[in-house]
């Protein structure tokens, strides 16, 4: 079996497992809407619920690069979702304590998830890798770093005091979230840039030899069918070039239009 199947077949069940929760926990919160009661255990089965959902759609989107070159990155991200959610279960039906430090360890968790989610649904969205689309991914991959970094100090409680902290953090996130948004929408634009030809572009014909006759044969007469590799050939120039057969025909000879 090769990678990408078996890239789908995770993200399948990442994304069933994510319907799932949120179709149980949208009917709980119903029957709680009205009047059902579910008790402490009632409660502790709808969060884990809720929990088993988001944490599936984390898994989702890091599984978006399963099937790419950065697929370690997606690797990554689903160890760290699992681990991140069984942490947040083993807190939902534990006993309650006032201990912090377990919920330090949830925080972190969920911070890791989020900026590696973040980063797998960049690297998925850029095909299209130019060298202003590479630089724009790895600024965007290199802030999500340190905005990891400065949010792990403030969870942890560690060199964050005074006035810079919160504009150095805000500056980071802002240039991260940018970064990120940018990349995949420069990356389309130029994808279709490169198959569209501009206005006024003349379509260059193939050379030829000198005292070649100019005429074209006709490729079939009226009323016969064309040749199917004749018409194979047409569709895949068109889809190469991102235009219509039909276009590709009156650009390939507009003076037969007439």
């Amino acid at each position: 079996m090769d990678e990408r199947g078996v890239g789908l077949r995770i993200r399948r069940v990442f994304l069933w497992a994510m319907v799932v929760s949120f179709c149980v926990a949208a009917g709980a919160g119903i029957l709680v809407l009205l009047g059902v009661s579910f008790g402490e255990t009632g409660g502790k089965v709808l969060l884990s619920t809720v929990t088993v959902g988001l944490f599936s759609l984390a898994m989702l989107c890091c599984g978006a690069t399963f099937a790419r070159a950065g697929r370690s990155l997606g690797v990554a991200g689903v160890v760290v979702s699992m681990l991140t959610l069984g942490w947040s279960l083993v807190l939902i039906w534990r006993e309650w304590s006032w201990d912090f430090e377990p919920f330090q360890v949830l925080f972190s968790g969920i911070t890791l998830t989020i900026a590696l989610s973040f980063a797998n649904l960049v690297v998925a969205s850029t095909a299209h890798r130019d060298q202003l689309i590479r630089l724009l991914l790895a600024a965007c991959l290199g802030l999500t770093a340190v905005a990891v970094l400065l949010t792990l100090l403030l969870i942890w409680d560690s060199g964050w005091e005074g006035e810079s902290f919160p504009r150095l953090y805000g500056v980071v996130l802002i240039l991260a979230v940018l970064c990120g948004v940018l990349a995949p929408l420069l990356s389309s634009l130029r994808k279709r840039a490169g198959r569209t030809p501009g206005p006024g572009h003349a379509v260059a014909e193939p050379p030829m030899a000198e005292g070649a006759a100019v005429e074209r044969e006709p490729v079939s007469r009226p009323g016969e069918p064309l040749d199917p590799a004749l018409v194979a050939a047409l569709e895949r120039e068109a889809a190469r070039r991102g235009v219509s057969v039909v276009q590709l025909v009156h650009q390939q000879w507009p003076r037969e239009r007439e």
